[in-house]
């Protein structure tokens, strides 16, 4: 028996082996394809792109209605057009650009920029700054994230990567029906369906550690999400504002819901997963294990993820109105008019995560013992 299971064990390592190189040649082919063709792509582009070959930088300031000065810069920009039927043509461009650079572009020599090519009333070529060109930039962002994922995950760096892949597949098609009339509600239930099962199942492959997370992850988010809206509801969305909302065309609240669903579940996924792979590393290493010490066990590993996770939670959501929370508080209005009107929703979001963070140890714990002592198979 224990020869058959060193044998199987082989092949699985040599399979995994040859998954992960063929994978591993797979990125590499693509990222140099990329790479080439998003450093010479312009030809397919149908806005015209001109790369900037000088700059002359003229200082100065300039004063807001509240007599707040801000430092600015007006660039006078020689370029080169890189395709279309102006190609190779040399056009004379004017940028300005502030301090704090929101709105404006801050151009240095050699960047890609579009821009708007038309002949004026003498028939020489003018032309207008419209937007930076950035995709070969996201490009070398997104190969450095695939080398550590590789370098760092290995063969299962690899299933996570098809994972995201899939993942966020799943979410443009989801867009997509929904801006052709489908339920927008029902279409994320579904997708969150998915992002459970195969997010698990490709990182994790088949086994009890996997079953039990799936299972916790279901519970969880079901149990997490009731409470959310029995609250809600029963405050009748009391304290909750949607002014940030107020743009779109489709009722908020039920974009809000949706929006819970999905930013809860990657927490209570991610608690799901650690729990079941510790306990399953403490079963395999002592077979012998008490039910009460594995389950003590358990509580420990939470324990120390609760804080850490909680935390993630807050500042993930709490960071991206760190811009607009600056803008009000440089305008006079206070915090607790920033926190009650424009923080709302985000610590609405941070609790609900938190509380699906909480809830997801215990579940866990329990789920993950009943399938490695209760349920062996």
């Amino acid at each position: 028996m224990l020869i058959k299971q060193t044998i199987c064990s082989k092949i699985l390592n040599s399979l995994k082996n040859k998954f992960f190189l063929i994978g591993l040649i797979i990125c590499t082919v693509i990222f140099a394809v990329s790479f080439y063709c998003t450093s010479r792509n312009e030809e397919f582009y149908n806005k015209d792109i001109a790369k900037v070959i000088q700059i002359n930088i003229i200082n100065s300031k300039i004063s807001d209605m509240n007599g707040k000065s801000e430092s600015i810069k007006k660039q006078k920009i020689e370029a080169v057009i890189m395709n279309g039927k102006y190609k190779n043509q040399k056009i004379k461009l004017e940028n300005v650009t502030s301090y704090s650079e929101v709105n404006d572009l801050n151009l240095k020599v050699n960047d890609e920029i579009f821009v708007s090519v038309y002949k004026n009333k003498e028939g020489q070529i003018s032309a207008k700054l419209l937007d930076f060109k950035r995709d070969k930039y996201i490009l070398r962002i997104a190969m450095v994230f695939v080398v550590f994922m590789l370098i760092v995950g290995g063969y299962k760096g690899l299933r996570s990567l098809v994972s995201v892949t899939i993942n966020v597949f799943i979410l443009v098609i989801l867009v997509e029906l929904f801006s052709h009339g489908a339920n927008l509600t029902l279409l994320s239930i579904i997708a969150s369906v998915l992002f459970i099962l195969l997010s698990i199942l490709i990182v994790c492959g088949v086994s009890r550690k996997t079953l039990s997370s799936i299972v916790s992850t279901f519970i969880c988010t079901f149990v997490t999400m009731l409470i959310a809206i029995l609250i809600i509801k029963m405050r009748n969305w009391s304290g909750v504002h949607f002014e940030e909302m107020e743009f779109l065309t489709h009722p908020p609240e039920s974009i809000f819901i949706i929006e819970l669903l999905i930013g809860t579940l990657g927490g209570i996924m991610d608690i799901a997963i650690s729990i079941s792979a510790s306990l399953n590393e403490i079963y395999n290493k002592n077979l012998d294990i008490d039910k009460k010490e594995l389950i003590a066990s358990g509580k420990e590993v939470g324990k120390d993820i609760m804080g850490t996770m909680t935390n993630t939670l807050v500042f993930a959501y709490v960071s991206g109105s760190i811009p607009i929370i600056l803008l009000l508080m440089s305008n006079g209005y206070s915090i607790s008019y920033i926190i009650n009107i424009n923080l709302s929703l985000e610590i609405i979001r941070a609790l609900v995560g938190s509380i699906g963070i909480v809830l997801s140890i215990p579940i866990s714990i329990y789920t993950s013992t009943a399938f490695l002592k209760d349920w062996r198979f």
